[in-house]
């Protein structure tokens, strides 16, 4: 079993050990929940003060074409796409990832109107569940949710699902679903998948 004393010895050989001063953390801290708010980065206190004074401050509504306001969402999107192994112009930064699931589980319901079936893991993120029942709550007997164990996902896929919803690594155990069996096996019933790459994007290896 590894001691403390071993844990110090790796962490003062590390080759990231680097990157911990770039973030403002309090001395002791040891910060993983990067999901949800990631660590403030040092540089982005002088960033944001020069967007606040600069750009808003003194650019007003100018700042939207000068300093290249309305095309952020894209360049962000952009700089996302290489953590997931998308390619540029693919990905756009938009909203909160809740918003973005009720929006994206309303159109799948839209382009599949035959289909009634929201497919997702029992042991699914708890607000992308929230956001699920939300979904059927507005879209009423349109949708019939379905919850199932993680290894029962593909077999449970048939030709009334209309979405497959689900959490690419579960935030518990680290399990990661298998996305590319899952995709072909919705794609051979007609169905749509939908990913919350929340806790895998910039962590295991992605490939969109």
């Amino acid at each position: 079993m590894a001691t403390r004393e071993d844990c110090a010895e790796r962490d003062a050989h590390d080759p990231l050990a680097l990157f911990r001063a770039r973030f403002a953390l309090p001395e002791g801290v040891i910060y993983l929940d990067g999901n949800s708010l990631g660590a403030l980065p040092k540089v982005a206190v002088k960033r944001a003060v020069g967007v606040i004074d600069e750009e808003w401050g003194t650019g007003l509504i100018r700042s939207w074409n000068e300093a290249d306001w309305m095309e952020l969402p894209f360049k962000v999107g952009d700089k996302i796409a290489q953590l997931v192994g998308a390619t540029a112009g693919e990905m756009v930064a938009c909203d909160s990832t809740s918003v973005n699931l009720f929006k994206l589980l309303a159109a799948a319901f839209a382009l599949r109107p035959e289909r009634r079936v929201l497919l997702t893991d029992s042991d699914n993120f708890p607000t992308d569940n929230y956001v699920a029942e939300g979904i059927g709550d507005f879209l009423g007997d349109r949708v019939e949710r379905r919850l199932v164990p993680a290894d029962e996902i593909i077999d449970a896929i048939d030709d009334d699902t209309a979405v497959v919803s689900l959490t690419h690594v579960n935030y518990r155990t680290g399990r990661i679903h298998d996305m590319a069996a899952i995709n072909a096996a919705a794609a051979a019933h007609g169905a749509l998948t939908l990913w919350d790459l929340s806790h895998s994007a910039g962590a295991v290896p992605l490939d969109l």
